[in-house]
């Protein structure tokens, strides 16, 4: 089935509400404080459906103080229904729905003439007139149509049914992610959390599990309704009610539903203003709203003010190209897009070049200015938010930087200055140890910034230059014999682990002093410890054989002294930390010569051989 969802605006008392329940039958006005005011003061729902054309009307306020609830709505449109009273014509409710329809990006938009029977011929043709000139004077939106309509006039009501079932729906977001914005939040007795929304990309399944972005947690979908029928899914586009095993207490109108790992919150984001009136100065506080999330803010203007930095009160889970509205004191003063939605530490004068560029969509150039900012490389994994990029996309374009270095199973894009830093590194670490015997695995451990293949093509480059050779995986510099490193490996560690007695640092520590690869290091070891030259304590904790006895006689005097041995005596006596005291004590408990009763140890006999 075709989905559609069209928007209704306009000024107050203009006929939305009541032209939509001619289309449909249904009165969206559902609260008593809208019905007793007679104005929609929030978001209100119906459709109609004909041959396999379904339309969802979501008719938004019309007073000026709810222009952000209108807001919300336009969000997703696909058309709107802009409707004016043949009466009173175009007033300002008008063109600020109008200026919120072209901001948000809608792109075509019906234009019904309510009342029309209110007024004579000569009038309709003036008002259509001023409209036809109203969309001819602006950029933005196509005016599709002009239809005087009036509830009294069925006929008239069909032509415009007809209209807006012969619309097409705008291409849905490609995007694999489920992104929705809680628009509504109910607590229906005997069954739950319900909120409605639209699903602006992806697909969400009865039984799936999504992301609350604001809570950091995970929810699931117990049941979907499209149009009040059960669905086992919904998808792009798609007006949605979904059941959620979450208290409604800890849901909000404008938290974000989405797939897990896309978005992160940020309450700092750079926005490109499209429209501005009566812009608000430089550090006035606004409330910003895209989709029905709404946040209040400072706005800080750069020297273009076409962009701001907007610093909000809350984290805002947005994606480049999002729409916005500001409006400060409940007016709407300006909106566009989202051109930076993931804080980015970058110097002034750098920065509103990277915005003319993201404007733009010149994704290349936007990258080159980001390398300069990131002399560690910045990450693509985030390119769905960050540039509406798939990841191959932004693979592809990052594959053309000419002298950068992409790290393609990582996402990470690294300038050519990085790899100039580790070169540096491994140089210096060759310099100060010529015995090194390193893999990239291992430097990336000293060198956390640096990706394991970042540093493999930089060991790589050094190979073909001749400046080290690689044996079995491992770098050496050229000018050293590998057999005599191989066998001399044995002796170097043995040697720093009998100097450093009967506390004898990790492994790992070892290696990383002794500049050798990690698996190397393991593989020496365990050579040691099958002839016993060396004793494993513990997981991470290697002794040789002879300060394992001089430990072992410390302990038998103890015993033959106190009569026991527990960790409480056995740390005051040798001055050791608790962590070997209890790896001495438990080879103790296994070599059989001790009795332990609870935490203390007796000599099983008067002359145990420990």
């Amino acid at each position: 089935m075709r989905e559609l969802i069209v928007g209704t605006a306009g000024h107050v008392d203009h006929g939305k509400t009541a032209l939509i329940e001619a289309m449909t039958g249904y009165n969206g006005d559902e609260t008593v404080q809208e019905k007793e005011r007679g104005i929609t003061i929030d978001l209100s729902f119906c459709h109609m459906r004909r041959e396999g054309v379904n339309v969802a009307f979501i008719d938004v306020p019309g007073h000026e103080r709810l222009v952000k609830n209108m807001v919300s709505g336009a969000f997703g449109f696909d058309a709107a229904l802009l409707v004016i009273a043949a009466d009173e014509g175009i007033m300002p409710q008008t063109l600020e729905h109008l200026a919120v329809l072209r901001i948000v990006g809608v792109e075509r938009i019906v234009v019904a003439l309510s009342k029309a029977d209110r007024v004579d011929d000569a009038t309709l043709r003036r008002r259509k007139e001023e409209v036809e000139a109203l969309f001819t004077q602006s950029e933005g939106p196509r005016l599709v149509g002009v239809l005087p309509t009036s509830i009294h006039d069925g006929a008239s009501i069909e032509r415009l049914k007809d209209l807006l079932f012969g619309l097409e729906a705008r291409r849905g977001e490609d995007a694999p992610f489920f992104r929705y914005y809680i628009d509504r939040l109910f607590s229906p007795k005997g069954v739950g959390t319900v909120v409605t929304g639209t699903v602006l990309s992806g697909r969400i399944e009865r039984g799936q599990k999504i992301s609350v972005a604001e809570l950091g947690k995970a929810a699931a979908v117990r049941a979907i309704q499209i149009h009040s029928r059960e669905s086992e899914e919904a998808h792009t586009h798609q007006r949605a009610a979904l059941q959620l095993d979450l208290p409604h207490t800890q849901l909000q109108k404008g938290f974000l539903l989405c797939s897990r790992g896309y978005f992160r919150g940020f309450t700092t984001i750079d926005v490109h203003f499209k429209e501005r009136s009566d812009a608000p100065p430089h550090g006035s506080e606004v409330l910003f709203i895209t989709g029905s999330k709404r946040i209040e803010a400072r706005i800080l203007y750069y020297a273009d003010e076409r962009y701001a930095s907007l610093r909000l009160s809350q984290k805002a889970f947005t994606r480049f190209g999002d729409p916005f509205v500001v409006l400060h004191k409940g007016r709407l003063t300006g909106g566009g897009e989202v051109l930076v939605p993931i804080s980015e530490p970058i110097r002034k004068n750098r920065k509103i070049p990277l915005l003319d560029v993201l404007r733009l969509r010149d994704f290349p150039k936007a990258f080159e200015i980001l390398l300069h900012n990131h002399a560690r490389g910045f990450g693509l994994i985030s390119s769905q938010q960050r540039f509406a990029l798939s990841h191959e996309e932004a693979l592809g374009i990052a594959r053309g930087i000419e002298g950068a270095f992409v790290d393609e199973k990582a996402l990470v894009l690294y300038p050519a200055e990085a790899m100039d830093r580790v070169r540096r590194a491994l140089e210096a670490i060759y310099e100060h140890n010529p015995q090194a015997l390193l893999s990239p695995a291992a430097v990336t451990l000293r060198m956390r910034w640096a990706s394991e293949a970042l540093v493999a093509e930089v060991m790589n480059r050094m190979l073909d230059e001749g400046v080290l050779k690689e044996a079995r995986g491992l770098y050496l510099r050229a000018d050293q014999d590998e057999q005599q490193l191989q066998n001399g490996l044995e002796e170097r560690i043995y040697r720093v682990l009998d100097e450093e007695g009967i506390t004898p640092e990790a492994p790992y520590n070892l290696y990383d002093r002794l500049m050798i690869d990690r698996k190397e290091g393991d593989r020496v070891l365990k050579s040691l410890s099958r002839r016993k030259k060396v004793i494993r304590l513990a997981h991470n904790l290697f002794v040789t054989e002879g300060n394992l006895r001089r430990v072992l006689e410390m302990m038998k005097v103890i015993m033959q002294e106190e009569g026991y041995i527990d960790i409480r005596l056995f740390k005051e006596k040798s001055s050791m930390s608790r962590k070997y005291c209890i790896a001495y004590l438990e080879y103790l408990d296994k070599s059989g010569e001790v009795i332990r009763e609870g935490e203390r140890r007796r000599a099983r006999y008067a002359n145990a051989k420990l």
